[in-house]
């Protein structure tokens, strides 16, 4: 239970804000602060387990667009030939290398928006209003977690029925991953029939929803998305002017020696901290 009790809706804003933000902050310097801030809130969220089970993925998946970006695009005034007259360049090899930290850093936004607002808060939100639209929002974000769980039970099932077969080999690991992969798919789809089925057994949609959620705005929530929207303001004007984005083509126009040391970086910085704040504020008062 939470000392503290903010609205979801300040939730979705603030993380709104940040997901937009990992996207437009561009420089080196802002992208790093923003992975050691969202490192350190997933840190004290208590989603180890998770972080370091999605960031295997995430890191796989930021390869990959790192690597078919300059394979792909051919903008940019530095060339570097590879052999004959085939060539990349420069400026696209960095483009994919910030593209997919981007990626990344939004991936890990996500990851702590799942543990600071529940399904059952998205539903109280926005089911009056959009019942259609907030469940296939609900399911889409419980979607790709619920698989991973799934797929991990039955990978287990047939390492127990395969610990003391003979039958190794690339082969037979491919004939595995499809069972489990049409088991997993059978499973979900078998569940959300009968999911379907009890909704409309239980009346869904057909009359004005009701939630054991009960949220207000507090003095806390009003504090916390005036500090987020005149950060977030302050950080927007230094983008204008220049301040936390680079240019990539023609060509690149960033020094590591330029540290951005104003007022805009700051308030980027500001806007970063809040919720570890009020994580940190939750643990020493539980303690």
């Amino acid at each position: 239970m939470r000392m503290t009790k903010i609205h979801p809706s300040t939730y979705i804003i603030y993380y709104v804000i940040l997901i937009m933000f990992a996207f437009l902050f561009t420089n080196p310097y802002y992208s790093l602060t923003f992975a050691i801030c969202i490192i350190t809130l997933i840190r004290i969220q208590g989603i180890q387990k998770e972080f370091k089970g999605a960031i295997k993925g995430f890191i796989i998946m930021g390869i990959m667009i790192a690597v078919i970006n300059p394979l792909t695009s051919y903008q940019g005034a530095t060339r570097i030939y590879l052999w004959g007259n085939y060539f990349m360049t420069l400026e696209s090899m960095i483009y994919g290398v910030i593209l997919a930290f981007c990626l990344i850093l939004t991936l890990l936004a996500f990851t702590s928006f799942n543990k600071a607002v529940s399904y059952q808060d998205l539903l109280y939100l926005f089911s009056k209003k959009f019942p259609a639209v907030s469940i296939i929002i609900i399911m889409a974000l419980r979607f790709i977690p619920l698989l991973n769980h799934r797929l991990g039970e039955i990978n287990k099932l047939h390492d127990f029925e395969n610990e003391n077969s003979e039958k190794k080999g690339l082969i037979n690991k491919i004939k595995n991953l499809v069972d489990s992969l049409t088991v997993m798919i059978s499973w979900t789809l078998e569940e959300s029939m009968i999911t379907t089925k009890s909704m409309k057994a239980r009346g869904y949609k057909t009359a004005k929803r009701t939630s054991y959620l009960f949220y207000k705005i507090n003095r806390i929530d009003v504090i916390f998305t005036s500090f987020t929207i005149i950060a977030a303001t302050l950080s927007i004007i230094g983008l204008i002017y220049g301040n936390g984005r680079i240019n990539i083509y023609p060509t690149i126009n960033f020094s590591f020696d330029q540290f951005p040391l104003n007022i805009y970086y700051f308030s980027f910085l500001l806007l970063l901290l809040p919720l570890i704040y009020l994580e940190i504020k939750e643990e020493m008062v539980w303690h």
